[in-house]
């Protein structure tokens, strides 16, 4: 007697859809953005200035600092991020909030130390979930992947430019309270997407 085996298709994980993608990319792009602002092209930056800082400190307190915090949590991210989206990525964007408003209230270096870890591992986690999700694509895979990547190098470099401008037109501190509403945008975005995602029928 024939048994008909089952199609390759349907021995192949289903395809996550593209949208959730959205809230963790978001917040990905505010992660890069926030990682390089905090330089300038052109000389001194005003938080380096204000905080006087040398700039070894700067480097260490403000990018190493950052960039090791991000190496560890990415990993989590990539891990996690595909089955736990949301779970993933409204706790790494709290850290985000917490890590931003504390850069942008420091009174000194060592508060800067922390807030940066603290915005660091926030954003290598939303970085992994992108990383993740973008993976999960089957359709449409690698237009994401390069649209990201594209808006992921604009942020960094665009960011010391624009964040110099408006540090010497505003001060440094009122540009990481309007990066902490960002975040909080993308917190909003993720959480309505989280809620969505879990409200709709899934299909076996």
């Amino acid at each position: 007697m024939y048994v008909p085996t089952p199609t390759q298709r349907d021995s192949q994980p289903t395809a996550g859809p593209w949208w959730p993608v959205i809230g963790p990319g978001f917040a990905s792009l505010i992660g890069l953005f926030l990682l390089t602002v905090i330089y300038r092209f052109d000389g001194e930056s005003p938080l380096q200035i204000d905080l006087g800082m040398s700039s070894q400190s700067l480097l260490l307190n403000g990018v190493v600092a950052y960039v090791v915090a991000a190496a560890l949590a990415f990993p989590a991210g990539l891990l996690l991020g595909a089955r736990f989206p949301t779970s993933v990525t409204l706790p790494a964007l709290a850290l985000m909030f917490l890590g931003v408003v504390l850069v942008a209230f420091v009174p000194g270096s060592g508060l800067l130390l922390v807030g940066r870890v603290l915005n660091g591992l926030g954003a290598g986690a939303v970085l992994g979930v992108t990383v993740a999700l973008i993976r999960r694509l089957r359709a449409g895979r690698g237009v994401a992947a390069g649209v990201t990547a594209g808006l992921g190098v604009l942020a960094l470099v665009i960011a010391p430019v624009l964040g110099g401008l408006l540090s010497e037109a505003i001060g440094f501190r009122v540009v990481f309270v309007v990066a902490a509403l960002f975040v909080l945008v993308a917190l909003v975005v993720a959480g309505v997407i989280g809620i969505v995602t879990l409200a709709k029928p899934k299909h076996a």
